[in-house]
């Protein structure tokens, strides 16, 4: 009899363990990476549903958080905020439906006085063989039809402002890189040697505007996804 109760007692630990495990290894969470493309915006935090995302507390102009574990559900508030002199002030918000285990990139753009936000869904799927994949997005707040190319090969035309092309696959590849309204030619921003690597996956951002200076010129930035 107590060898058949010591079982039975072991048993029930198991299940109590096993029962635990499972419950925990579900969050219900998306990822979400969060990116500060307004120009004049130095130092940005983030919140999704008045709850600050620790790792998008301070993000620079330019800079992103990488992806973070976000609760997931339907509205999902998300607000940019400046820091500045210890007081955070709502620069711009929106609201997304996130589903779980779907990634995402939320996007502050524009200028500090006309700023935008966007949303996309990120398809993280690996580029094939030894290739890469890139997309577009265009943040300036300039109202540019922006062609996009790597070295002499045009990839997207005719993004507007606060548009972005598909992920799209390319060759591994170092190259100039370069936006520009075909229209307006002289509204360019290039990367004169930017490598694209195999397996991996890019974003290309355009911010600032054309009467812009220094961060609040017209500029490309690129980001990893992966």
């Amino acid at each position: 009899m107590k060898k058949i109760f010591l079982s039975l007692f072991v048993v029930g630990i198991i299940t109590g363990f096993a029962s635990c495990s499972k419950s925990s290894s579900s969050p219900n969470n998306a990822t979400v990476m969060f990116v500060n493309g307004t120009a004049g915006a130095s130092n940005i935090s983030v919140s999704a549903n008045n709850t600050t995302i620790s790792a998008a507390a301070n993000i620079g102009f330019g800079k992103n958080s990488g992806y973070q574990a976000v609760t997931a559900g339907s509205g999902v508030k998300i607000v940019f905020s400046i820091i500045e002199s210890g007081l955070t002030t709502p620069l711009v918000n929106g609201t997304q439906n996130l589903t779980v285990n779907t990634h995402y990139s939320i996007f502050s753009g524009g200028i500090i006085t006309a700023p935008s936000i966007v949303i996309t869904t990120d398809d993280l799927t690996p580029p094939t063989g030894n290739n890469a994949k890139v997309r577009f997005i265009n943040l300036s707040s300039d109202n540019l039809n922006a062609s996009c190319y790597i070295g002499n090969t045009i990839l997207d035309s005719n993004i507007t402002y606060d548009n972005f092309s598909p992920f799209l696959q390319i060759s591994t590849i170092t190259d100039k890189l370069t936006i520009l309204d075909p229209v307006s030619p002289t509204n360019t921003a290039q990367i004169l040697n930017q490598y694209f690597g195999p397996g991996k996956i890019y974003t290309v951002i355009l911010t600032g505007s054309s009467a812009g200076t220094g961060t609040a010129a017209l500029n490309l930035t690129v980001i990893g996804n992966n």
